[in-house]
């Protein structure tokens, strides 16, 4: 009777997590329902080479590109490299002996006469915009060039002048701009927001991220987010970047924030990604990641055949996927354009409630404490559940640690759980209920972590490293504490090992290492050093087949592995080493738990994701078993003569 009522305990709290956590889902939810629009970028200066090529004005260019789906343009500031090959109007030349008798470096435009651009009633004209980025000062009295005491060597990573021209067409095609300042020297870091406030006004700037290795004026990042805050200016949160400063201005602009994805020209030569390949990853980052801003860089120009029509091919292809996926071509809006949230007790006390029942749950199948929960222990279960809650609101630092517990301990009990033969119940019995424990907790997770912080990927989750490797040691422990495994571990450490059981220890390290070194919070959408061929290719084929790619922890580890420890514990094969199977089941569902912590990804592709890697990972855990079944076995059988 009381092992029934623990039982009823628990699954009571468990479903109460999951209602409260449901509550708590429900902002996000609404949220990700109206985030469906997603922009494809061209960059300006890689469709003249086009244009020329084709005999026609960048204008016409763009506006065949504009028909086929492109819904911004991306124009940079212009350096001073970009001067030194022709790029722009601006020229720089090396003088030794300038105003002073100093070394430096002259600029230059061309007269106002032979200049396409005029212009318009209270705008800068170029030399205005040359010497506001360069000196801070834009007197329209001063004409003709300018000189700084600087080597030109100096100014080639510089900002110079914004490119007018691109500016100019995007304006009068109606395409909104993703404006890129440049960087500037030490001395001139004050003038760049003043800039990227004056090109943004006069200018359809929709959304802005700073060129190069360093962010204008880092550390001192203050003042383009002080831009971003007055106009209202989305920054551009480019995805994967390296570069010094761009958390800091993401952080500062927040929630005034536009994921992005790009793929330079070098780095798919590099990895040799083909054109379908990058529109692919493309899609995925719209698609897995809540990316809106999408750069579909034009082939380098010594590429053969690619034309225009070429480029205008790929963006329309890239606009039907998207469409398909349930997107509408656009310029989006920042996730939290209606306002931001917190944190709020019902989702707190789900996370605390889990948290404390699975430690309960762990502590059991340990045997440290009875199976059979006592009314005071429920009660004070309850009870601690609220204290932590009021907890995790006041003490960031016990919220993170919460999450970063909660996890892990919620993939060992669904570990556990579908692997206790000796409970009673079929095998499918049994992984319908982890399932339930998986989702219910991974829901709370979810909930409570559902804050603009995490969200937007301001605020990482702390426990996916620990929620892969924990769970195989819990695993592990509980079987050799439990006498699961034949020997215990003192009886392991007081015999001569085994060759087989060190090499099976080597293969298993090597496993949990390469699965923490793989494993994170987002995914680089491309096949890693470590990541073979096959396995990319696979991944590919199941996005386009299942929209939502299965886990491959789950498809091809966690449910084949416990499938097959079912089939071997009913036949009473090859207990020693069953401990193997044990681990790759207790990986599955961690890999599970993880999908549940990827806050950025919308809840109805998460929820997708696990039902399709469940019944796939069933799929592939049936075939196992009928190999093992009907192929190694008799294999064995005939071979085993011949090692006697």
């Amino acid at each position: 009777m009381l092992r029934r009522l623990s039982s009823c305990f628990f699954w009571g709290v468990l479903l109460a997590a999951a209602v409260c956590a449901g509550w708590g889902l429900l902002p996000r939810w609404r949220l990700e329902r109206a985030d469906r629009t997603a922009a494809v970028i061209a960059d300006f200066r890689e469709v003249l080479p086009l244009a020329r090529a084709e005999g026609i004005t960048a204008e016409e260019a763009l506006s065949r590109l504009k028909e086929r789906g492109v819904s911004g343009l991306m124009v940079s500031e212009l350096t001073g490299d970009d001067a030194i090959r022709g790029l722009g109007w601006a020229s720089l030349e090396a003088v030794k002996q300038g105003p002073g008798g100093r070394e430096g470096t002259l600029i230059s435009l061309p007269p106002a006469a032979q200049l396409s651009y005029r212009a318009p009633q209270g705008a800068e004209s170029p030399s205005e915009w040359l010497r506001l980025r360069l000196t801070g000062n834009a007197a329209p009295d001063e004409a003709g060039p300018l000189f700084l005491p600087v080597p030109v060597d100096m100014l080639r990573p510089v900002g110079i002048l914004p490119d007018i021209e691109g500016l100019e067409l995007a304006k009068k095609l109606g395409l909104p701009v993703f404006y890129r300042p440049a960087p500037s020297l030490g001395w001139m870091t004050k003038n760049a927001p003043e800039m990227l406030r004056r090109v943004a006004l006069s200018y359809p700037v929709a959304a802005f991220a700073p060129s190069g290795d360093v962010v204008s004026g880092y550390p001192d990042v203050s003042g383009l987010a002080a831009v971003s805050k007055e106009l209202n200016l989305p920054v551009a949160q480019v995805e994967f970047t390296r570069q010094l400063g761009a958390p800091a201005l993401n952080h500062l602009a927040a929630p005034l924030l536009l994921p992005l994805h790009s793929v330079t020209n070098e780095e798919m030569m590099a990895r040799n990604i083909t054109r379908s390949a990058l529109r692919e990853r493309l899609v995925r980052a719209a698609v897995e990641r809540s990316v809106r801003l999408l750069i579909l860089r034009a082939a380098p120009q010594d590429t053969k055949d690619f034309t225009l029509q070429t480029y205008e091919n790929e963006i329309s292809a890239l606009n039907q996927s998207l469409k398909d996926r349930g997107f509408t071509p656009g310029w989006p809006r920042p996730l939290f354009h209606g306002g931001t949230w917190g944190f709020h007790l019902l989702p707190a006390w789900a996370l605390a409630a889990v948290l404390l029942l699975m430690l309960w749950r762990c502590a059991v199948r340990m045997g440290a404490c009875e199976s059979e929960i006592s009314a005071v222990a429920a009660a004070s279960l309850l009870a601690g559940s609220a204290a932590l809650a009021f907890l995790m609101l006041k003490v960031p630092a016990a919220a993170r640690l919460a999450g970063a517990l909660a996890a892990p301990l919620i993939a060992t009990e669904a570990s556990l759980a579908a692997m206790d033969f000796e409970g009673g119940g079929s095998l499918l019995r049994r992984l319908g209920r982890s399932v339930l424990v998986v989702l219910g907790g991974g829901l709370a997770v979810a909930a409570f972590f559902s804050v603009p912080a995490c969200m937007l990927r301001l605020q990482t989750f702390s426990g996916v490293k620990l929620t892969l490797m924990l769970p195989p040691l819990l695993v592990l422990l509980h079987d050799l504490r439990r006498r699961i495994h034949p020997e215990s571990l003192r009886d392991i450490l007081s015999r001569p090992p085994l060759w087989g059981e060190l090499m099976l220890c080597g293969v298993l390290l090597a496993g949990l290492l390469l699965v923490a070194v793989r494993s994170g919070n987002v995914s680089l959408g491309l096949a890693s050093p470590l990541t073979p061929g096959f396995e990319a290719r696979l991944r590919a084929a199941l996005e386009r087949w299942l929209i939502a790619r299965p886990r491959s922890k789950e498809v091809f580890l966690g449910y084949p592995c416990l499938l097959l420890l079912g089939f071997l514990v009913r036949r009473g094969l090859w207990a020693r080493y069953r401990e193997v199977l044990r681990i790759g089941v207790s990986l599955g569902f961690s890999s599970v738990i993880n999908s549940f912590c990827h806050f950025h990804t919308h809840l109805s592709l998460i929820l997708l994701r696990e039902f399709n890697g469940l019944w796939t990972g069933v799929l592939s855990g049936v075939i196992l078993v009928a190999a093992v079944r009907w192929l190694l076995l008799p294999l064995l059988k005939r071979a085993r003569p011949l090692w006697e």
